[in-house]
């Protein structure tokens, strides 16, 4: 199995979880250039009666440990310090007598310290600590509480806030729903008097009257139709016989002319 460098330092991570802890570490801007030193991962103790900024080196590679000579000066930079390796890769007696040893597990992900970093009382630089202000440090985000009282203070009104703008979005829904469900009622009720009147129409043609918007004298159509009680097609044919024989009438003189 082969061990990456993010494998070493997620371990790392999850043993300072009560501390504040990074990876990639600069000890300055990156213009200082030879002068410029990034340290694998460090660790810092929220206290402020004990601080301890512990420092780490990893080492996944045998070859990457032996031709490194820069990890010295990371010492200066914080008050611990150890290299982190997988188990056997780097021996106690390669190494200072003040710096650690820690070995990576592959097989569990998990940390042995085989020798532990000597506490050493040096001044961390303002270069390293302003670095992680300005570049490591988020802002601090909503909730802004200053005791646990107030956040739960803070939790309860909210809570009651919601409670009623619960309440009042579902007033409004249900008032929506009544709304609609009496509009499509209406509209149920206009398609059943479309369909009623297209029969009538259907009914009024069979009987000669043309229910139309261009027919301007349906109505009156109707009402004879109805105060005379018999069928208009009668009438209808009665005038085109009436009209045919005016016109008969009339070639008959001609030709006795």
């Amino acid at each position: 199995m082969k061990i990456r460098a993010d494998m070493v330092k997620r371990a790392l991570s999850k043993r300072h979880h009560e501390d504040f802890f990074l990876t990639e570490v600069k000890t300055g801007p990156t213009h200082y250039g030879a002068d410029l030193h990034i340290l694998d991962a460090i660790a810092i103790r929220k206290s402020w009666a004990n601080p301890c900024v512990t420092g780490y080196e990893i080492k996944v590679d045998r070859s990457d440990f032996s031709r490194d000579e820069k990890w010295m000066a990371y010492l200066q930079y914080c008050h611990q310090f150890a290299f982190v390796c997988p188990t056997g890769l780097i021996q106690p007696e390669e190494l200072p007598e003040e710096v650690g040893l820690v070995y990576y597990k592959p097989e569990t992900g998990s940390l042995v310290t085989k020798r532990k970093p000597v506490y050493r009382r040096v001044t961390i630089p303002s270069n390293v600590l302003m670095y992680i202000i300005m570049s490591r440090l988020d802002n601090e985000r909503h909730p802004f509480f200053s005791s646990k009282r107030e956040w739960i203070e803070a939790y309860m009104q909210d809570k009651d806030e919601r409670k009623k703008l619960g309440y009042n979005f579902g007033i409004k829904v249900t008032d929506e729903i009544l709304y609609l469900r009496e509009q499509l009622k209406s509209l149920s009720g206009k398609a059943e008097d479309l369909q009623l009147l297209n029969e009538v129409r259907g009914i009024l043609r069979e009987y000669g009257i043309w229910l139309d918007s261009w027919n301007k004298s349906w109505k009156d159509e109707l009402r004879k139709a109805l105060s005379n009680g018999w069928d208009p097609r009668i009438e209808n044919q009665l005038l085109i016989l009436l009209k045919q024989a005016e016109n008969l009438k009339e070639l008959l003189k001609v030709a006795s002319a």
